[in-house]
């Protein structure tokens, strides 16, 4: 699908935490500076043509850019989310910018819209751009193998064909008889959001800030849809942006056209039940102790919770683990400083490059689609920047070899 995600996500612009992009540099990158928040604020700004909720406040010029080719916009239609606010008001939240100064308020949503229609990374990019020349798309092209040179005994990338080869974990890669290319003992994990817009920190986040989104939605329900529920409705999602669970994602086998084995392993870290333990509650409070939303949940126990004490702590940790699902922002398998360097270069490999989310090496606590295109932007400058600095080089070469000839 032309757009990737950005063809049928939920179009929220949600960058992320300044800590989660300073974590990247500190503790992923070795103190890289290029890779902390300050230095991708650009990057998330070169891409943006803010229109969004806050585009009237002088301070949003710092946060947010104007004239790139991705319009970020309000939603048109907010069933509630003036509601939704009062009540967060009534209850001593902030409300403010979350892609601005600090993350933990709450908002109505910036959106990847453009005159009500969708604003995927195809569109913005692409064929609302008169389709670059120097981009060539191929549909439905299948690659199944990245064609490697040994230059003094070095691999080098130099194209890719329909024949089967491994970059990745040695042991894997022999037991489904896929010849090695380069040892990659971390690169087989993969970090998932274990859901369920307010941002909140729980008791269990490490590094202290914000790790939960709350999400307030409203939908007109068909009367069929739920028979005991024929009427406008909300809904409430609480969101874990920084699981502590690690999920692995694995070869079936060596043909490309069996689908990989993915084991997210979702909850299996007892904080990341606390955490959303703690969201939880904290919604239920919202909704139900306050004048503006004032809407009981949870009328009757959820099937299989019905042996716990109605809407304790160990019912909701029952229906926590009935009730949650992935919001599908997998990331890490070719994780920064573990797969590729600061320059997204796959480490160990020349003239191979991953830009995309798969470099993301722990999540964002957000929507990784506008992370990823500020990957992209980064990405484009890394290239562009090598290719100067090797015209530089061999400029200067040539100056030397007619130097040396008076």
């Amino acid at each position: 699908m032309l757009g990737g995600s950005t063809s049928h996500n939920f179009m929220m612009y949600v960058r992320g935490n300044k800590e989660d992009f300073n974590r990247w540099s500190t503790e992923d990158l070795g103190g890289d500076p290029q890779w902390n928040y300050e230095n991708l604020l650009p990057y998330f700004k070169k891409s943006e043509d803010y229109n969004g909720n806050y585009a009237r406040d002088p301070a949003s010029a710092k946060y947010h850019g104007n004239g790139g080719l991705l319009n970020v916009a309000k939603y048109d239609f907010e069933p509630g989310a003036d509601d939704f606010l009062a009540a967060a008001l009534e209850k001593g939240y902030a409300i403010g910018d979350y892609n601005g100064a600090t993350q933990e308020v709450f908002s109505k949503v910036d959106a990847t819209t453009q005159d009500g229609w969708r604003e995927s990374t195809y569109r913005a990019f692409y064929k609302d751009t008169g389709k670059p020349s120097n981009l060539c798309i191929k549909k439905y092209a299948h690659v199944i193998k990245i064609n490697f040179q040994y230059v003094s005994s070095h691999p080098k990338a130099v194209g890719v064909t329909y024949k089967r080869q491994g970059v990745g974990p040695a042991e894997h890669l022999h037991s489904l008889n896929i010849p090695l290319v380069r040892i990659y003992l971390l690169g087989k994990e993969s970090k998932t959001t274990d859901a369920g817009q307010g941002f909140l920190k729980s008791p269990v986040a490490q590094p202290n800030y914000v790790d939960l989104q709350l999400i307030h939605t409203a939908f007109a329900l068909y009367h069929n849809f739920l028979k005991t529920l024929i009427t406008n409705a909300r809904f409430a999602f609480v969101v874990l942006g920084r699981p502590k669970s690690f999920g692995k994602l694995m070869l079936a086998s060596s043909n490309p056209d069996d689908n990989p084995i993915i084991d997210p392993k979702f909850l299996t870290h007892p904080d990341d039940v606390e955490a959303l333990l703690y969201g939880l509650k904290k919604f239920v409070d919202l909704y139900e102790n306050t004048a503006a939303l004032n809407t009981p949940l949870f009328h009757k126990p959820v099937p299989g919770c019905e042996n716990k004490a109605f809407k304790s702590d160990d019912y909701y940790r029952c229906v926590i683990s009935m009730f949650s699902f992935t919001f599908y922002h997998h990331v890490g398998s070719c994780a920064l400083g573990k797969v590729v360097d600061s320059h997204l270069k796959v480490m160990g490999i020349d003239g191979l490059r991953v830009i995309d989310a798969s470099v993301i090496p722990r999540l964002p606590n957000g929507k990784h689609a506008g992370c990823t295109i500020m990957i992209a932007e980064k990405g484009s400058d890394l290239i562009i920047s090598n290719h100067v600095l090797v015209l530089l080089t061999r400029a200067n070469s040539n100056f030397k070899a007619h130097f040396h000839l008076f």
